[in-house]
């Protein structure tokens, strides 16, 4: 079972995990609080030994690590010593610069705070030190570091997230992605930015803020009700007028969907159930569907309230539905 799990951990590091395996992964460590801190920490460890990470998460990675390693159980020591062993590759090619990082992050030194969202059927919620509220989605990362709150408000998110920012005029809040940088002054938005997705969707509720999009020339401004798009694969855009709040239900267990694609329903939920669909007809998986699904429903109930607007077949097998045309 330890080295099932050790392997999961560094296959998904290594960005390695696919379908059944990476499922296997999210629901591990969403299990309990230990295996999410074991996460953490090798991930950590992990991330030290890249040459482009900044000085004071190398230096504290490593702090936090021998300084809790005394007091780990065994199996966990051997698991970070494999992991120690796959970095060791990445920190011999850049060892001089990573020692120059180590020396000069002492007097820069930072604690990094991370979540992981829960599979529950409400969202999981959480409360930063300046009382701003997020709810994570399932499947989510979400840190911040020490820095918090000092000269301005930066967290970092992979997955979805809805934030009800708390105003602090002189401390703007900045959600960063992968290819995004949010920020906002005091308002209510959700931003969904799964890693693996091709689209990152900002939908704003209150306020308005301003999102700078890698590979974009300029920045969006967006107004309450306005939804901004980005496929990341063709770098196209989509700014539209909706309904905010249907946005954020999925935060109470409710998930709708307005005129979406079968395509782009299956995505969503497979992110909030774990589980991998195919759709075995082009043509299906452009049909349109308009619905609200409940986190408590099964997937087969969920199959059932499609099949009732769509014809189609299907089949369960574990973690993997095959969808078909009648």
């Amino acid at each position: 079972m330890e080295n099932e799990h050790s392997d999961l951990i560094i296959g998904y590091l290594q960005g390695r995990l696919q379908g059944r395996s990476l499922d296997d992964f999210y629901v591990w460590v969403n299990e309990n609080a230990e295996n999410k801190r074991l996460f953490f920490e090798t991930k950590a460890l992990y991330e030290a030994s890249l040459p482009f990470h900044k000085a004071s998460e190398i230096h504290d990675s490593w702090l936090r690590l021998l300084d809790k390693r005394k007091s780990r159980q065994r199996k966990r020591f051997s698991l970070l010593i494999r992991i120690s062993t796959y970095a060791a590759v990445a920190m011999f090619a850049t060892a001089i610069t990573s020692i120059a990082f180590v020396f000069s992050s002492r007097e820069y030194g930072t604690q990094i705070t991370s979540y992981v969202g829960g599979n529950g059927i409400e969202a999981d919620v959480i409360v930063l030190p300046d009382g701003t509220r997020v709810s994570l989605g399932t499947q989510t990362s979400f840190s911040y570091d020490s820095r918090y709150g000092k000269s301005e408000r930066v967290v970092q998110l992979e997955g979805e997230a809805n934030f009800e920012v708390t105003k602090e005029k002189n401390k703007p809040f900045i959600v960063k992605t992968k290819e995004q940088s949010i920020e906002a002054l005091g308002t209510k938005f959700n931003v969904s930015a799964y890693p693996t997705d091709s689209l990152l969707t900002t939908t704003l509720l209150e306020g308005s803020v301003l999102l700078t999009t890698q590979n974009l020339l300029h920045p969006t401004i967006l107004k309450p009700n306005e939804q901004f798009i980005y496929n990341k694969k063709t770098q196209l855009t989509i700014l539209q007028q909706v309904d905010a709040n249907q946005f954020v239900s999925w935060t109470t267990g409710y998930y709708f969907f307005p005129e979406q694609s079968l395509e782009a329903i299956l995505y969503r939920l497979s992110h909030v159930y774990g589980v991998q669909f195919t759709i075995e007809s082009e043509t299906l998986s452009r049909r349109t569907f308009t619905g609200t699904f409940y986190r408590g429903q099964s997937i087969k109930d969920i199959m059932e309230i499609i099949h009732l607007s769509i014809p189609i077949r299907y089949k369960i097998d574990d973690h993997h539905v095959t969808i078909s045309e009648i």
